[in-house]
């Protein structure tokens, strides 16, 4: 597979313009394209007593539209229950996204001179010594401090590999840093689908915002989900998570003319080059 083509990411900053591509509030400004929202699921009762009958349901179930709630949720009369208990996804489990927070940084790059060229995000996954990110915040980098959920610092000196088409990077992290990789998500996600998105915006370590995934589509021969969790600068390289705490994807950018037209690379294209890692070693 070819990788590093520059021509590609020549045209996505004139497009996109990625989170960090420039560094910082000023430089997203100055790219002036892309500067590169809480939806809470219906609540799945599993236990409790409804009391109506069937044929009462159907009939209120009648005429009812597809995001309406049905006249027979209206008339259904749950009796008092202390052991009911209720089906929460990832993205309305405030412990579950604050745990998935500690696999989370955010990087700080550096060049050879020890100028800070700009902030991002990232993850670990797939073992403990990997940590995904996105091909753009890394470029030029000499080296990167990475700060992780709970203050503590450690220093990222290279890429393994990078697809700048697609805008993902791996590279090596210490396995002592004491980050848990998280899941990866298999398959494309749905529409509709609840995402969270966790990222350093502005330089605040790990905010979590939340939204649902718009689509998929084509660009530049590379794949991109749309999806509405605000992000900002600095959020490139973070994880967007779905409803049942897996990345499904890395947050590449946004268009900045659009309504929450928010981008990432899909954890398919980092899979694979995780896969080509193992190949070389192999």
């Amino acid at each position: 597979m070819k990788r590093l083509k520059i021509g590609v990411i020549a045209f996505m900053l004139m497009v996109l313009s990625p989170f960090g591509a420039k560094g910082d509030v000023q430089g997203e400004q100055a790219a002036g394209r892309i500067a590169k929202e809480p939806v809470m699921a219906p609540v799945a009762v599993t236990s409790g007593r409804a009391t109506q009958s069937a044929e009462d349901m159907a009939a209120a179930a009648q005429g009812t539209g597809f995001t309406e709630s049905s006249q027979a949720a209206q008339d259904t009369v749950f009796t008092e229950d202390p052991q009911v208990t209720r089906e929460t996804g990832f993205t309305e489990d405030p412990q579950a996204m604050e745990q998935a927070a500690g696999s989370v940084v955010m990087l700080e790059i550096f060049d050879g001179q020890g100028k800070r060229l700009r902030t991002g995000s990232g993850f670990c996954a797939f073992e403990p010594g990997l940590l995904v990110t996105a091909a753009h915040v890394i470029t030029n980098m000499e080296y990167a401090i990475a700060t992780c959920d709970d203050g503590k610092t450690f220093r990222v000196d290279h890429a393994i590999v990078a697809d700048e088409e697609s805008d993902v990077a791996i590279c090596a992290i210490p396995e002592d840093a004491g980050l848990t990789p998280l899941e990866a998500a298999t398959g494309d996600p749905l529409r509709g689908e609840k995402v969270a998105a966790i990222g350093s915006q502005f330089g605040i370590v790990n905010l979590i915002t939340l939204g649902n995934v718009c689509g998929n589509f084509e660009m530049s021969d590379a794949t991109w989900i749309l999806f509405t969790a605000p992000v900002s600068s600095g959020n490139s390289g973070g994880p967007v998570l779905n409803d049942q705490g897996k990345v499904t994807g890395i947050t590449a950018g946004a268009y900045d003319k659009g309504q929450n037209m928010n981008l990432a690379a899909p954890i398919l294209v980092a899979k694979e080059l995780y896969r080509e890692i193992n190949a070389e070693v192999e």
